[in-house]
């Protein structure tokens, strides 16, 4: 019993001897104000950080036009299979869309609901002129 008492005085002693320490030494090495380093920062290495974003950037856009394998884009000239024709907001929650895939016209209504096929056919909606 007398060793666990011994042991748990001399822990007490030495934890309050290392927050004295502590205490006493915060003064000591406190700066007064306008005492720290100068804040300005190099024009080289302001210059050399956004070289590095730009270059970043362009690394990424090459590596995801590499990685896409050169899929159409939104932007791209070229003809699309899936053409949106026409499209009518009945309500804030309901739209009635005119879609042309292959030649094909589907007439469409789309809600939070669901989808819904209202008609389909080659003749539903007008033609482009050629």
């Amino acid at each position: 019993m007398s060793l666990l008492s011994a042991s748990c005085g001399l822990g007490r002693r030495l934890a309050t001897a290392v927050l004295a320490s502590l205490t006493l030494s915060a003064p000591a090495l406190a700066q007064t104000l306008g005492q720290g380093a100068a804040t300005t920062i190099p024009w080289w290495r302001l210059g050399g950080a956004l070289l590095l974003c730009i270059l970043l950037a362009i690394g990424g856009g090459l590596a995801l036009k590499l990685r896409l394998g050169g899929a159409t884009s939104a932007f791209s000239r070229s003809s699309r299979r899936l053409q949106l024709v026409e499209s009518l907001r009945l309500s804030h929650q309901i739209d009635i869309c005119l879609l042309r895939c292959d030649d094909r016209d589907f007439m469409i209504a789309a809600s939070p609901s669901g989808v819904t096929v209202l008609a389909s056919g080659d003749g539903i909606g007008p033609r482009p002129a050629p």
